[in-house]
């Protein structure tokens, strides 16, 4: 299973919790409940499969995870910084227009006219909505705000992203001002 299965990280291990054993989890799923339904989940590097016996909220995006066999501090403190996955396969559904990251990661963008933008490198999650970094085709760097009024379509098929951008958003548009131009008053 390990040589044949594709995986999605959707937590990962920030350090051990109390004397039983448990593990403080940083959660990366939008699925609220999608932990108290798991009963195993496979740690990497190598996905090596732990038993859940026990899931509890704790701060924020965070849980408290108790897994089989895990009874002491030392041996949870061994799984310390470790991603917490699942094949693809068992993976939630989403709803219509929703996303994983690892389907957003590594799409080429292009804007509606065609013209490359670039291919989106990494995924910064903010308080109002996610930003895609895109590395352009002579390596710049562009931040592209998840929003509807930006991203105009995304074809998983085709591994492609159109964009509408904002003026000013891609840097072709901006005004920039001369230091050396003398102020005329």
């Amino acid at each position: 299973m390990k040589n044949t299965t594709e995986w999605a990280t959707i937590a990962n291990i920030v350090a051990p919790f109390g004397i039983r054993g448990e593990v403080r989890v940083f959660s990366l799923s939008d699925v609220p409940d999608r932990f108290f339904k798991l009963k195993a989940v496979y740690l990497a590097p190598d996905h090596t499969r732990y038993e859940i016996e026990g899931v509890r909220p704790h701060k924020g995006d965070q849980l408290l995870i108790k897994f089989k066999s895990i009874d002491e501090p030392n041996a949870a403190e061994k799984l310390r910084g470790r991603a917490i996955m699942v094949p693809l396969d068992e993976l939630a559904k989403l709803p219509p227009d929703s996303y994983y990251q690892h389907d957003i990661l590594g799409l080429q963008v292009l804007r509606m006219d065609g013209q490359e933008v670039g291919t989106i490198t990494d995924i910064w999650a903010t308080g109002g909505n996610d930003v895609y970094v895109l590395k352009g085709p002579q390596g710049q760097q562009f931040l592209i705000p998840a929003i509807k009024e930006v991203i105009k379509q995304i074809d998983l098929i085709r591994r492609v992203m159109y964009i509408d951008p904002m003026r000013g958003l891609l840097d072709d548009d901006a005004v920039v001002d001369d230091p050396n131009q003398a102020d005329e008053e």
